[in-house]
């Protein structure tokens, strides 16, 4: 209960206060520290708990432990629980094999991923739309549509997600066609109704090949509503190809489903001022104040 309403310190009273602590008690504090980004507590809880017998380090605390490295980028303890789950056998399990490809692929190592993948004696569907998604945001798209030939090879059903990753290396290998057949087999081969996230992918495709307009038409035939990552897509590419009068239109839809959302506002004001129409800019940044819009101030880390 503590854990869940992050409160932590309350947790660990509570779990020292414990007469016998279980697999159960010590699996929860884990993922409660882990949940709630406590990535030290919860590595010093695992060597306590590892050190002192209350129970069996587990696949599910690993798991829990190697989500909280990942978001934290934190590259160092990540290869660390590599080389213990690797002593304890574990790093052919699915579910810590998966989060380790997520770990090293969140840390920027798509080649250690790789690896980690290799070790998982039968990934399921998670792992291996895991493995195509890094591939993807990683750039290399051919290697991500290898991963998923051999997915369907090996008899694994692609779920919605696994199409998100599918579909997003056809982007990043520029590769229409090839995404229009991934799009269209969804449906008539698995059954699964595409939503606005593929619609949003088949459209970044679309517009990273220069074809906008090919974009538009087939935001406009979409059976669902499209939501605003559609129209955002297509307002990002506009800004990167100069397409003024498209670019007011996608920005205008944005507007319309979020009129508080600054970005838009942003991007077609630059795209405007990109072509030097300094008229449309103030009248932009004008309908801003008037709205009642602001932007938010950029920060860094450095």
């Amino acid at each position: 209960m503590y854990s869940r309403c992050s409160a932590l310190k309350f947790s660990k009273k509570a779990f020292d206060m414990l007469p016998k602590k279980d697999q159960i008690s010590c699996s929860s504090l884990v993922s409660g520290y882990a949940q709630n980004e406590l990535l030290e507590e919860a590595v010093l809880l695992l060597r306590e708990i590892s050190m002192s017998n209350f129970a069996a380090i587990d696949s599910f605390m690993i798991s829990s432990v190697l989500g909280a490295a990942a978001v934290a980028n934190r590259l160092c303890i990540g290869t660390q629980l590599h080389a213990h789950v690797t002593k304890m056998g574990l790093n052919s399990n699915v579910s810590v094999g998966t989060s380790l490809v997520t770990m090293y692929s969140k840390c920027g190592g798509i080649e250690d991923c790789s690896k980690a993948f290799d070790h998982i004696e039968e990934p399921d569907v998670v792992g291996w739309t895991t493995m195509i998604a890094s591939y993807a945001q990683h750039g290399k798209g051919l290697e991500a549509l290898r991963v998923y030939d051999h997915m369907i090879k090996a008899g694994i059903r692609p779920d919605s997600v696994t199409f998100v990753g599918v579909l997003s290396a056809c982007s990043h290998a520029n590769l229409v066609e090839e995404g229009y057949f991934h799009f269209n087999t969804m449906t008539k081969d698995f059954g699964i109704q595409p939503n606005n996230r593929h619609y949003a992918c088949m459209v970044d495709i679309l517009c990273r090949s220069g074809r906008l307009k090919e974009a538009e038409m087939f935001i406009n035939s979409m059976p669902i509503e499209p939501d605003p990552l559609v129209w955002e897509t297509l307002l990002a590419a506009c800004k990167l190809h100069g397409d003024v009068q498209l670019g007011q239109e996608a920005a205008k839809k944005v507007m319309d489903l979020e009129p508080l959302d600054a970005g838009a506002y942003v991007a077609l004001s630059n795209i405007c001022a990109d072509v030097g129409q300094w008229e449309e800019v103030v009248g932009i940044r004008s309908q801003m104040k008037g709205t009642g819009v602001r932007k938010e101030p950029g920060w860094s880390f450095i």
